[in-house]
């Protein structure tokens, strides 16, 4: 980057309104934005939000702080001894939270860069915070790149965050500090943290779902009689009976509107204002806590059904088919915008399978999910088994839910509660009501055991004694039977662990009846088909070359197709600044990783923790990942960290 060029552009443009042909074009836009809002280039700070504004703005983006909290502090302990603070802003461009080097934090107060600041474009001009909400899509501001000079002694990088349910845009995740901080890799750590709170959104808005879903079930059981439709926070339809979803069409299509504007209005106006669109309706609000779930719709039947009907409806009302809102994802929570390649997947699982070894695998997996046969799936980390996993709940043919339970995450003194659920009361602390467990959750569909091989020994005996009969007993309740099909997956060497006596024997026979390996990437032959498939997922308007896709091919890929998607997301950005095509020169660029290179004084011990705060950057703070790569458990991991953080 020609930082005097750049800057001898600017001062062209604000002196004498030439056009800046010199530097970026989402550069060269934001300037002539800012120009048109008559942004002053002498402009000291951003305007701030009092505190009563400020405390309205985060608690109208309660779901992404929510979200975002255990995302920012993995990566703030990165940026901590890199000079660097993470900012998270609401939709509007208002910082909510900063975290990182208190310097920086403290520098960053001079032009308002603190908690309230508020950076559209239209308030303090081109910076990344401002042209990522401008724009919609990730950017990198550099020095003399922002507007105001005051600002200039920035360089900073933001990704947008979206609503993975409708696109809205709930806010921005950015990486500033002072200039000599400049990396490329700043806007790829961004995106990574953007896209990782995304999920956290989609797993919480799933949760969300889930225990509306219990509501309505429980109501659905008490007023057999009505027809009821369970519709989220945000308005949208999570559940109905055929009669519910029909009588509120035909309200939809009178009123020529949807319910998405629910998502602004006062929870408790909700009533009122429904009354007045739907006649003949109540409305009746869930909430749990403090956390408004959404609101049931109750619309009465006309007349009442025969005794025989209620009982019926009564007893199939936990299993009710779901009925989506025509056009609206909300089964779906990650929507896809564009189709990737059909040819050699299952419609369904998306699980590429053009190599022929991994074809086969997909056969095997089949045919023993169709038999109800124990499977474990062996392969490193990245190569697709938990995807493979959902593919055998699919072939299965079952009805019941995909439950995928982290067997290294269970805590041991809460495991038997976390599997099998636990009564009202069962324990101090239990959640009224009690909980029905993973388990139990997983009946009639599938129970997917990731990571079994980090499960810790005591655990071991727990998981075979309901492996035995299927006879879960929740802490404080009565046993009964359930009906799932177990599918495990680990990147360890079971036969090994069995060896060294960290898994039992009998346990691994209870778990591989069917037992395949999924190759790693660099041993399959349809890399092509990934690498499209992926990039279709990560930018539609993005292509890549067949030179390209073959120095992909060529690469090694220790990572897997979790190590490909990331750089494949690294190389859309660099794309879009080259007509939104990845050729060969892209993909060197990201080709090899830079050595981590020791002083001839420096300890061994201190190299090892050189590569490992190296590899935990990569992963974006994942100390799982990290552990993984690296071979070692994550205690080291966490030790490590530490000490490097008492340095």
């Amino acid at each position: 980057m020609n930082e005097r060029a750049i800057r001898q552009a600017w001062e062209r443009f604000v002196d004498g309104g030439d056009e800046p042909v010199s530097v970026r074009s989402a550069v060269a836009g934001s300037w002539q934005r800012s120009k048109s809002f008559n942004i002053n280039v002498e402009s000291r700070a951003a305007p701030v939000l009092s505190e009563a504004e400020l405390y309205r703005c985060r608690a109208d983006s309660a779901l992404l702080s929510a979200s975002a909290r255990t995302a920012m502090q993995r990566a703030a302990e990165i940026l901590d001894d890199a000079s660097s603070m993470l900012i998270l802003t609401d939709g509007a461009g208002h910082i909510i939270e900063t975290l990182g080097d208190r310097r920086t934090i403290e520098d960053g107060r001079e032009v308002h860069l603190q908690d309230g600041g508020c950076w559209r474009e239209d308030k303090i001009g081109t910076n990344a915070i401002g042209t990522a909400l401008a724009a919609r899509k990730p950017v990198q501001i550099h020095a003399s790149e922002h507007f105001c000079e005051r600002v200039q002694k920035w360089t900073c990088a933001a990704a947008p965050i979206f609503h993975p349910i409708d696109h809205e845009l709930l806010g921005v995740i950015d990486i500033s500090g002072p200039p000599s901080t400049f990396s490329s890799q700043s806007l790829a750590l961004a995106v990574s943290i953007a896209g990782n709170m995304e999920s956290l959104i989609s797993q919480r808005i799933k949760d969300q779902h889930e225990r509306l879903m219990s509501f309505f079930r429980e109501k659905q059981r008490r007023l057999a009689s009505h027809d009821l439709l369970a519709i989220d926070r945000r308005g949208g339809i999570v559940h109905a009976s055929p009669d519910a979803l029909r009588k509120f069409s035909k309200h939809l299509s009178q009123s020529d509107n949807d319910l998405s504007y629910l998502r602004n209005l006062p929870f408790d106006h909700w009533p009122d204002d429904l009354s007045k669109r739907m006649v003949n309706m109540r409305t009746v609000l869930v909430t749990e806590g403090d956390d408004e779930l959404g609101a049931i719709i109750v619309f009465p039947s006309g007349q009442k059904p025969p005794e025989a009907t209620v009982q019926k409806r009564r007893r199939l009302a936990s299993d009710a088919p779901t009925v989506d809102a025509p056009n609206r994802p909300v089964v779906e929570l990650v929507p896809i915008s564009c189709k990737p390649p059909a040819q050699g997947r299952d419609a369904q699982s998306d699980f590429i399978a053009n190599d022929p070894k991994v074809r086969q695998v997909c056969k095997n997996v089949a045919s023993a999910a169709r038999l109800h046969l124990p499977i474990l799936i062996c392969g490193q980390t990245g190569t697709g088994k938990e995807k493979l996993a959902r593919f055998a709940h699919q072939s299965s043919g079952r009805k019941g839910a995909f439950v995928a339970v982290n067997c290294s995450a269970l805590p041991e003194s809460l495991v038997e509660a976390e599997l099998f659920g636990y009564a009202d009361g069962a324990f101090t602390g239990a959640r009224k009501g009690g909980s029905p467990g993973l388990t139990r959750e997983a009946d009639g569909g599938t129970l997917f055991l990731d990571e079994i091989g980090d499960m810790p020994f005591a655990l071991q005996a727990v998981l075979l004694r309901f492996l035995d009969d299927f006879t879960i007993r929740p802490v404080g309740g009565n046993a009964r039977k359930v009906d799932v099909l177990v599918v495990s997956a680990t990147n360890v060497d079971l036969g090994q662990a069995v060896t060294s006596r960290r898994f039992r024997p009998d346990l691994l026979y209870r778990l591989n009846t069917m037992q395949v390996t999924l190759p790693p990437l660099g041993e399959r032959n349809d890399i092509a088909d990934i690498a499209q498939f992926l990039l279709a997922h990560i930018s539609c308007a993005t292509t890549i070359t067949s030179k390209a896709v073959a120095a992909l091919a060529a690469q090694a890929w220790p990572g897997n197709i979790r190590e490909i998607r990331g750089a494949l997301a690294r190389m859309a950005l660099v794309a879009g600044e080259h007509d939104n095509v990845i050729d060969e020169s892209i993909v060197a660029m990201f080709s090899s990783k830079p050595a981590v290179v020791a002083p001839q004084d420096q300890s061994l011990r201190e190299l090892q923790r050189a590569q490992l705060r190296s590899v935990y950057a990569e992963t974006g703070g994942n100390i799982s990942e990290t552990a993984r790569r690296l071979g070692v458990c994550r205690n080291t991991v966490y030790r490590a960290l530490d000490d490097s953080n008492e340095q």
